[in-house]
């Protein structure tokens, strides 16, 4: 029994289709400091910031006003990530950060993000 022709030239390009939108995705929900316009953050950059963030929430307890600071010597890029708010939602523990970001000199953005540790233990951004 042949395989169907049209499952033939539907099947493979779907998929191929499926997993570019799940890879897009996926970046957008990792790298919420990625710019569109301009300058952005290397990988070194990203992994620098989420290492600022990572001590902020193994901070016991979290504090308003706690800041981590990061830098990159060779990109001279660099960051603070601040406590702005310390609560609870759906029962678990968050607080607001403001990541402070200044790339390539430019004059530095900030983004906010919602950090919550999980039942599990990890702490995830919570989109508001």
């Amino acid at each position: 029994m042949r395989p169907r022709s049209s499952c033939r030239r539907l099947c493979g390009p779907l998929a191929v289709c499926t997993m570019l939108l799940q890879a897009v995705a996926a970046q957008a929900q990792i790298n919420p400091f990625r710019s569109l316009h301009g300058p952005s953050l290397s990988a070194e950059d990203q992994r620098l910031l989420f290492e600022s963030a990572d001590r902020l929430n193994a901070a016991a307890p979290v504090q308003v006003g706690r800041s981590e600071s990061w830098r990159n010597p060779q990109t001279n890029d660099s960051g603070t990530s601040t406590v702005l708010r310390v609560f609870r939602s759906d029962g678990m523990p968050c607080h607001l950060v403001r990541h402070h970001i200044v790339v390539a000199g430019q004059p530095g953005r900030d983004y906010q993000l919602t950090w919550c540790r999980t039942p599990a233990g990890e702490w995830k951004t919570k989109e508001d």
